[in-house]
């Protein structure tokens, strides 16, 4: 059996393709070190794979190969000990199934939509972040038997070591790699690979049942166009986000709105120069600034005070909290929460019915739209 992955429409959920490998390998084990180099344990006791996975649902037949852009690997039979590295979604995923990893990294802050609890259960949880090299020896310390890595290496090497310890699941092509990521292919991926694909199609069809019901609380959204983007300051300058066909564009059509023609300029950069001001321009503009001193040198610009959705009302500006990375703070000082990571990397099952309510019905609680 092969496992690819394929860019799957909300309204279209096609099976994945799968094919027999004839013959089967034996199973090897190997020690354990402890909690693993640099890891804390955050469970206490080596848990079995009752504790770890649901009942499989006995659709996956193994051996299966996990064909990814960087290689190949094999499944020999259904795994338990999963280790998940890279963006946060890898373990979104499982924490969708209700399935727990051995390994995991330590997240950059604490996620609005990930279970605390469950998270502390997690065997191994390194103290590395998703920003530092991949912890080879620590990964390999929890004796995984599936390496989830969604989304997150970066060439052949990171990948073989990562082989080397067990097999890796990752999406097939380099097209889909980026802000052309797809979750619900992902989710089908990690589904069909534990033996949960019925499970997996179940919390893709409960997220989009959520995003539904933000987007029929929301009519006015409807055929509009919406910019949204982040000014790091300084030499980074301003990123457009809802570029054509990726992440932020896609859930932004999922509330309704309809695509922004501009935002082909920004396919190839997504850079806004400064004489490209005037290609922020939609129905509603958002704009996300690293602090006060960002937002206050860019709404001081006069082509930026000049666009429509500036001069005309239709404008969200937010800034980072300098007190709470998870909030953003408006002009006059109100916080709101921060779903940015979910519009960039973070898209999942379970985060984005948090994220869509949080644009919904904080970001653009205040614009008249209709």
């Amino acid at each position: 059996m092969t496992i690819t992955s394929s860019r799957i429409s909300r309204r279209a959920l096609p099976l994945l393709a799968l094919s027999t490998v004839a013959g089967a390998a034996a199973c090897s084990t190997g020690g354990r070190d402890g909690t693993g180099a640099s890891g804390r344990d955050g469970g206490g006791g080596e848990p079995s794979a009752e504790d770890l996975l649901p009942a499989a649902e006995g659709a996956t037949r193994y051996p299966l190969t996990l064909t990814t852009w960087l290689g190949e690997s094999v499944l020999e039979q259904r795994p338990s000990r999963i280790a998940t590295v890279g963006f946060s979604v890898n373990t979104d995923m499982l924490q969708a199934l209700g399935a727990t990893p051995v390994y995991t990294i330590t997240e950059d802050v604490d996620y609005a939509w990930r279970d605390q609890e469950w998270f502390r259960s997690i065997e191994v949880i390194d103290t590395a972040t998703r920003k530092d090299p991949i912890n080879v020896e620590g990964i390999a310390a929890a004796v995984p038997d599936l390496i989830i890595a969604m989304n997150s290496l970066t060439d052949e090497g990171e990948y073989e070591r990562l082989r080397d310890i067990a097999p890796v699941l990752d999406v097939a092509t380099a097209e889909e790699l980026g802000d052309q990521f797809d979750w619900r292919a992902a989710q089908l991926l990690v589904g069909t690979a534990l033996d949960l694909e019925s499970a997996a199609q179940d919390v893709i069809e409960e997220a989009d049942g959520a995003i539904s019901d933000v987007a029929a609380q929301h009519p006015e959204f409807e055929g509009l166009t919406i910019t949204i983007g982040t000014d790091y300051g300084g030499q980074y300058e301003l990123e457009y986000y809802t570029t054509t066909g990726g992440t932020a564009e896609t859930i932004m059509s999922e509330l309704g709105f309809a695509p922004n023609p501009l935002a082909e300029n920004f396919l190839d950069d997504a850079v806004v120069s400064a004489e490209n001001t005037s290609l922020l321009d939609a129905d509603a503009l958002v704009v996300i600034y690293a602090d006060e001193e960002t937002r206050e040198a860019r709404e001081g610009l006069a082509l930026f005070q000049d666009l429509p959705p500036v001069s005309e009302g239709r404008y969200v500006s937010l800034t980072n909290s300098a007190e709470d990375p998870t909030a953003l703070v408006t002009p006059d000082g109100r916080e709101t929460a921060n779903p940015t990571w979910v519009l960039r990397r973070g898209a999942s099952a379970v985060s984005l019915p948090w994220a869509v309510d949080v644009v919904a019905n904080q970001w653009l609680a205040d614009l008249d739209l209709r």
